[in-house]
């Protein structure tokens, strides 16, 4: 059976909710700590990398 674009991209969508809530969850009653790092690809474009441990 075929998925639609739509139905595809409400799936991706709730399942992303779903993972942050369960993220902010867990982060609410853990000790943990954030890293961040920046870099700049070779065309000028910036990324910024987050660790959580």
């Amino acid at each position: 059976m075929a998925l639609s674009k739509n139905n595809v991209s409400r799936r991706i969508d709730e399942m992303t909710e779903d993972i942050e809530i369960q993220l902010v969850e867990k982060l609410k009653t853990r000790k943990f700590s954030v890293q961040m790092d920046e870099s700049t690809l070779g065309d000028g474009e910036t990324v910024l990398i987050t660790y959580v441990r």
